[in-house]
């Protein structure tokens, strides 16, 4: 005869599914949590978790609002380029040149942007905030690799907000390599 307990897998020995899954967030929350507490963090990183943090879901909301409604996010766009146009004669050309840009297309390419900024910006600051060197190495790798791009974009069409970006990205990068750069020396 068969054991009763073959019959019945939600009572087979060992520890439940939801167990497991309990282990799994405790790990997960000890691995986020680091090895270094947060009183003890340099002021550098607990800005650029402060900024990664603060950023990732201003993304993020605005990655959902322009995917769910597309149409809404058109039209509220082309509302402040007609309010841009109206600001003044030193404004109606801006308001002009968004009006004839602001397209379907340049949704769609923002909303995708939004996504890939937002998530990429909440993993660098969850690395960060593991405090593993190796961590801190994939973010100056990411945001190095963005720097070029940022160049390109600021001397196709410069732009103050594309010069603090990049400074605000090459301060980034420079901080990190810099801080595992001396730390690998000093072991």
């Amino acid at each position: 005869m068969k054991d009763a307990r073959a019959c019945f897998p939600l009572e087979r020995e060992g520890p439940a599914p939801y167990a497991r899954a309990a282990q799994a967030l405790r790990r997960l929350a000890r691995w986020i949590a680091g090895p270094t507490p947060w009183a003890q963090r340099q002021l550098g990183i607990k800005l650029i978790l402060v900024y990664k943090f603060a950023k990732a879901p201003i993304m993020l909301a605005l990655a959902v609002w322009l995917t769910a409604a597309p149409e809404a996010a058109q039209r509220s766009l082309d509302g402040l380029a007609g309010q841009v146009a109206e600001a003044g004669a030193m404004w109606a050309g801006a308001g002009a040149w968004l009006r004839g840009h602001l397209t379907p297309d340049v949704v769609t390419g923002g909303t995708v942007l939004a996504w890939l900024d937002g998530v990429s910006t909440a993993i660098e600051g969850l690395l960060l905030l593991s405090g593993r060197p190796w961590a801190e190495w994939i973010v100056v790798i990411e945001l190095a690799c963005l720097l070029p791009v940022e160049i390109f974009a600021i001397a196709s069409r410069p732009d103050p907000d594309r010069f603090i970006v990049l400074a605000v990205n090459a301060a980034i990068v420079f901080y990190l390599a810099r801080r595992r750069v001396r730390r690998s020396s000093l072991a």
